[in-house]
């Protein structure tokens, strides 16, 4: 094999155009990888905003509104659950990573759950904030907190939806389909 990248990845095409069915495997792989990476990134994003959280907690604290640090709290609990959830998702992904036909109408969806996922974590980063400057007053401090865990709601409800489309792929395969085209 010879050291040039370019060689390399010849060589790998020819390997895939030579073995049935290696290419698919390969896209399979790659698909894998590829969400887990993004899973990966949602999940650090989401961990990154805890900070938001646990310091508005700290100032609650050390100022005395210890009555008030229950909405944060529960915001505090919901992101920390949702992280785990997007980190740690069960690869039951069968359809779509297993050896079965994905059409591009089926990735586009999964695209579209993922860019509404990175619009949502925005959101929820822009509500963050909001929330910081609403703190001064318990019903500022009620209705930001509140705002948040709807964003996480909808980031939720999201990621349900991608991952009930994902399973969805293998269940729409017929027996006895060639596998791939």
């Amino acid at each position: 094999m010879s050291g040039n990248m370019g060689d390399q990845r010849n060589w790998l095409e020819k390997l895939g155009d030579k073995i049935p069915g290696y290419s698919g495997y390969v896209d399979r792989e790659r698909r894998r990888d590829i969400d887990k990476l993004h899973r990966e990134h949602l999940a650090d994003r989401l961990r990154g905003l805890k900070a938001p959280l646990t310091d508005l907690l700290r100032e609650l604290s050390s100022s005395g509104r210890l009555f008030e640090v229950g909405p944060v709290d529960l915001a505090l609990k919901k992101l920390d659950k949702l992280e785990n959830r997007v980190r740690f998702a069960s690869y039951g992904y069968a359809g779509f990573f297993d050896v079965v036909k994905i059409e591009q109408q089926q990735l586009d969806a999964i695209y579209q759950f993922d860019l509404a996922l990175i619009e949502h974590v925005d959101r929820l980063e822009a509500k963050l904030n909001e929330l910081k400057a609403k703190a001064d007053t318990s019903e500022g401090l009620r209705t930001g907190s509140s705002e948040v865990t709807a964003v996480m709601d909808e980031i939720d409800r999201s990621f349900e939806g991608r991952y009930q489309a994902i399973n969805s792929f293998g269940q729409q395969q017929p027996p006895g389909r060639p596998l791939f085209t």
